[in-house]
């Protein structure tokens, strides 16, 4: 319990507000929280990637340099419209009365890690615009940006999957044909084996 906790309070110290999932009528107020504060994070950090005329020029001159700039600013919009504009919750997570506590220990730690990521990239943008456009440290940074969007990314498919399997039942298990044992029904219907 006290591990939850510690969860609840550093997620809430990204998110004001942040109650967790364990009260059914706040889940989906606090799954919209968490994906508006994660897109907040990124559109700001998305206003920070412009270039004035010469900066623009500079990097223009270099195809790998423009190839990187327009590769990340198009990721981060990908990423940023997809925590946006992703689905307002999985009926089923949303409307069960109570959830597994390792169950939704998993969610905490997953939010805790979907914040601290999006952090990351607003972090890593920080560092792009103290590089000189077009230079090799900017395409470093560039390159580490694009790298943290790509894990990003991964982690809201991975919240998606994990809210969908909370909210839908297991997939059944197949057992095989239990062997019949000789003298079963069929044979004692034509008096099979019994000479």
């Amino acid at each position: 319990m006290s591990f939850e906790k510690n969860l609840l309070e550093r997620i809430a110290s990204y998110i004001p507000g942040y109650a967790g999932y364990k009260q059914k009528e706040i889940r989906r107020e606090t799954d919209a929280l968490v994906r508006r504060h994660v897109a907040s994070l990124l559109s700001s950090a998305a206003s920070q990637l412009v270039l004035g005329p010469s900066e623009a020029r500079a990097v223009a001159a270099n195809p790998d340099a423009r190839y990187l700039w327009d590769t990340a600013r198009a990721l981060l919009d990908k990423v940023t419209q997809k925590i946006d504009k992703a689905p307002h919750g999985y009926a089923g997570f949303f409307d069960l009365a109570k959830v597994d506590e390792s169950v939704l220990e998993q969610v905490y730690q997953h939010d805790l890690a979907l914040v601290e990521e999006a952090k990351k990239v607003a972090d890593q943008v920080a560092v792009l615009k103290s590089q000189p456009p077009g230079s090799q440290q900017w395409a470093d940074a560039l390159r580490q940006l694009l790298a943290q969007l790509q894990s990003l990314d991964a982690k809201i498919d991975e919240r998606s999957k994990i809210l969908k399997a909370i909210s839908e039942p297991p997939p059944a298990t197949w057992e095989p044909p239990r062997e019949e044992k000789k003298g079963g029904l069929f044979d004692k219907l034509f008096r099979r084996g019994k000479s």
